[in-house]
């Protein structure tokens, strides 16, 4: 199943944390999740260079990522969280040329978020989201404004924005 948003026009200042979408379970029961239930999803980011882990309140109460877009139905996402919009940017420090796997100077990345401390999500050279100091990319194209609004639920200090 390719995840097609409700409506692309949306821009950030329509985002809702407060709203999160509602999604039904239907793969095989296990300790996460029960067949059938209805659960609180929240955002869907890379891993392994597709955008398909939904992030997920449990049965637990607890969120977590890395969960199969493929394996849930959105039933409603009237707080607009599962959106699809990306901003291209490029790294412009050296600050992390060390590193097997994050950003490389020179390079473009996808930002598909800020949290509420200013850290940019951007897959990097993982094929998967990390967060970054905004300070360390040049914006290149970002025609939802994601460099400039909260757009994810989560923050790299841990918690979230709606708490």
């Amino acid at each position: 199943m390719y995840y097609q948003p409700y409506n692309t026009f949306k821009d950030m200042n329509n985002i809702n944390f407060n709203k999160p979408a509602v999604v039904r379970y239907n793969a095989k029961s296990n300790r996460k999740f029960t067949k059938g239930k209805l659960h609180k999803a929240y955002f869907i980011e890379y891993w392994e260079g597709e955008r398909t882990s939904l992030h997920v309140r449990g049965n637990d109460g607890t969120i977590t990522d890395f969960n199969h877009l493929e394996d849930f139905e959105i039933i409603s996402d009237e707080g607009n969280l599962l959106n699809n919009y990306e901003a291209t940017v490029q790294c412009i420090t050296h600050q992390y040329d060390h590193l097997i796997c994050g950003i490389t100077f020179g390079e473009e990345y996808k930002a598909i978020g800020k949290d509420k401390n200013g850290l940019l999500l951007v897959m990097d050279d993982s094929y998967c989201c990390y967060f970054y100091p905004n300070m360390v990319f040049k914006i290149i194209d970002d025609p939802y404004g994601i460099s400039e609004e909260t757009s994810v639920y989560y923050n790299f200090r841990g918690g979230y924005n709606f708490d």
